[in-house]
């Protein structure tokens, strides 16, 4: 098990800018939260990998920032757009192969879409097969936004595809949707690749690890007893904390709990 932050945390600061300093902070690894269409560009990408190997720093993850346009792209009845952005999907495993990345954040339809769910599935598995083919592991996210946001479907959508299914867990997600955390896990911890993981109270959902009321320590010996070997992102939005300094010690909090799990 690793731990890192995603660099969406500190958007919208420039994101190589935030991959420098968290080179600076010693971080192992990071999720890279791509944010507009020339971040896709090789050049930029090179200049990520650059600043990521100069600093130590294992990418394993991205999360594109076309995620809010994921029901429009792939989740229609036009069958032609979904055709095109599975080839526009090609950029970003590209992309991620130049930047040694192998799980891709996915989003997927919103909450309210109308595919019925069997064709959902099914775009999907066309998704993670092309993704396959770049060596990239394409995972879904439960989102309180999107269809994923419900376990049952969760559980509907592993069964259809006959647990060829992996999937990214995070928390203040599931807690915005009505979900235990632990009670996920304990469900789907087989099919959990990568997790966005943050504190939380009885006031806000979302926190620096350590600087809430969670049993962190527990959710991680969860993750672990579930088989789950990748990867933990500190993942938070900007007014989550109040300067960098929380971000980083939650950080820490995150690599101290880890490793009482040896």
């Amino acid at each position: 098990m690793r731990f890192g932050i995603s660099t969406a945390s500190m958007y919208p600061q420039l994101t190589e800018d935030t991959l420098r300093l968290y080179g600076e902070w010693g971080i192992d690894c990071a999720e890279v939260f791509l944010n507009t269409l020339s971040e896709l560009e090789p050049s930029y990408l090179r200049m990520l990998a650059g600043i990521a190997r100069d600093s130590g720093i294992k990418m394993v993850s991205v999360h594109p920032f076309t995620c809010a346009f994921e029901p429009f792209m792939l989740f229609t009845g036009y069958d032609r757009r979904f055709c095109d952005a599975l080839e526009w999907h090609r950029r970003y495993f590209d992309g991620m192969n130049q930047l040694g990345a192998e799980i891709f954040v996915f989003h997927g339809d919103r909450a309210q879409g109308t595919l019925p769910e069997e064709e959902y599935f099914a775009r999907f598995a066309a998704l993670r097969d092309l993704g396959r083919e770049y060596g990239v592991t394409v995972a879904q996210e439960n989102v309180e936004r999107c269809r994923s946001r419900s376990l049952p479907f969760l559980l509907r959508m592993r069964d259809y595809l006959q647990g060829d299914l992996a999937l990214v867990f995070d928390n203040k997600q599931a807690i915005r949707s009505g979900i235990d955390g632990e009670e996920f896990i304990r469900v789907l911890g087989r099919e959990i690749r990568h997790v966005h993981l943050s504190d939380h109270n009885q006031e806000k959902d979302c926190l620096p690890i350590g600087m809430g009321e969670m049993d962190t320590g527990r959710l991680l010996r969860l993750l672990k007893e579930s088989g789950f070997q990748g990867a933990v992102m500190e993942e938070l939005y900007r007014e989550s904390y109040s300067s960098s300094q929380e971000l980083r010690e939650g950080y820490e909090n995150l690599q101290k709990f880890g490793k009482k799990l040896a």
